[in-house]
């Protein structure tokens, strides 16, 4: 397939982007399923698509003016200033030909011109973020470090798999990937990084269960957990059930673990993976109130991973970035704090409460604990200490530890409301 012929499919990727509220992934997904296209173009095209994003502060502000066909007007920005192609061979791809894109109007064509003009960038646009989150971005980061995050999470992650301990040994599943060129991942104890984002998705090692493609981050929340075989925990937001898998391998199929989520169809792909894993210790539950009514306080662990701007996931997911607003953040933060409030009923005393997200604000992660500590005097903060990492939160970000934007903290119930109640050996059981 030619480059005119991807353009033209670019186009209508991006044109749908506009007009739907969808992921981009989704899109992606749904577009390639009835066609057919080959595997070397369709990863061709997404990335060409990914690569606007990349670039789509900038494109937006050179499109500013811009009242319809949107996503025409982006490629032909991306063609001109980001590839630096000429108006002349712009105009060869734009030939109006069967599977090319329609021929340049005269106002294109103005359009393209108009970009010969050197451009002063506003700083959003050269790190790539939304320009209302300017405040929100640098309250969370040193303004000497902004710049610094901000490209990092511009770039293409790596793919990270966490070893399925159920099922192989971290130098077994290494001995499986011989010819992928990897390195041990420098917190997780049971992750592994391929040093080529291009990794086939269907290696025999993930198909068959013995590992799960999961960002280091990811993989160190579950960790933060130190869940053991004979606790009940409760991942409360549990999705697809990736951080469920790491916590059931870490105790070693044996206590209890119940996956809550809302969506019933995204605890249905969760049992498919805990099959393949061979994790037999996981039961999936819809979350209602009655059952967090007559679940409370028996959960040694609960995990709340909760929905959230997914700012730390920007390098994995680049579309992210072009639609959230400042009302989508403001909504997350009561989701949040009701999901904190409702969920924390679960937890008996002397157990622990991990809050996580994927975001790197700080309206989302420290303000949030503050805020739940000074209504829960019940509940105090743990240091989290990890291999290679110590800190009060967990706090991750792609410049200073590669991996995805993630935060966690650690709460532990008190036994009593006095702080002198004595804790078994275990933190687990008030005595």
């Amino acid at each position: 397939m030619q480059l005119s012929s991807h353009i033209r499919i670019v186009i209508e990727l991006m044109d749908t982007f506009f007009e739907s509220g969808a992921p981009f992934d989704i899109i992606l997904a749904k577009f390639f399923k009835n066609r057919r296209i080959g595997a070397h173009d369709r990863r061709e095209i997404a990335e060409f698509c990914y690569n606007i994003f990349r670039n789509f502060e900038k494109l937006k502000f050179l499109t500013n003016n811009i009242t319809s066909n949107f996503g025409r007007f982006h490629v032909l920005a991306f063609l001109k200033k980001q590839l630096t192609f000429s108006n002349e061979k712009i105009s060869e791809i734009f030939s109006g030909r069967i599977f090319d894109p329609e021929k340049l109007s005269n106002f294109e064509i103005k359009f393209l011109n108009s970009l010969d003009k050197k451009n002063v960038f506003p700083e959003n646009a050269l790190l790539n973020y939304p320009e209302w989150m300017d405040p929100f971005l640098k309250r969370s980061f040193h303004i000497n470090e902004l710049a610094n995050e901000m490209l990092a999470l511009n770039e293409k992650a790596l793919v990270d798999l966490r070893v399925n301990t159920l099922k192989t040994s971290k130098e077994k599943a290494k001995k499986m990937l011989d010819n992928i060129q990897m390195e041990d991942c420098q917190y997780s104890v049971n992750g592994i990084r391929l040093l080529d984002s291009r990794v086939p998705r269907n290696l025999d090692i993930i198909v068959n269960g013995f590992a799960e493609i999961q960002d280091e981050g990811s993989q160190l929340v579950a960790e933060v957990c130190n869940a053991t075989p004979n606790d009940t925990v409760v991942d409360f937001c549990a999705g697809a059930g990736g951080k469920t898998l790491a916590i059931a391998a870490a105790m070693q199929n044996k206590g209890r673990i119940f996956a809550l989520d809302k969506y019933e169809e995204r605890l249905d792909k969760a049992k498919k993976r805990f099959k393949r894993a061979n994790v037999n210790n996981v039961f999936c539950q819809e979350i209602t109130g009655k059952w967090i009514k007559r679940h409370a306080e028996r959960a040694d662990i609960v995990l709340l991973d909760v929905p959230c701007s997914g700012t730390g996931t920007w390098r994995r997911n680049p579309d992210m970035r072009a639609k959230f607003t400042r009302q989508d953040l403001e909504e997350l933060l009561i989701v949040q704090e009701e999901i904190l409030e409702s969920a924390c009923r679960l937890v008996k005393k002397g157990g622990r409460l991990v809050y996580a997200t994927c975001s790197i604000l700080m309206e989302e992660n420290e303000d949030q604990i503050e805020k739940f500590l000074n209504n829960h005097p019940e509940f105090s903060r743990s240091d989290i200490k990890l291999q290679n990492y110590s800190g009060k939160y967990l706090k991750l970000t792609p410049f200073q530890h590669h991996t995805d934007g993630f935060f966690a903290a650690l709460l532990e119930k008190r036994c009593e409301e006095s702080q002198d109640e004595n804790v078994s050996e275990s933190g687990s059981e008030c005595v």
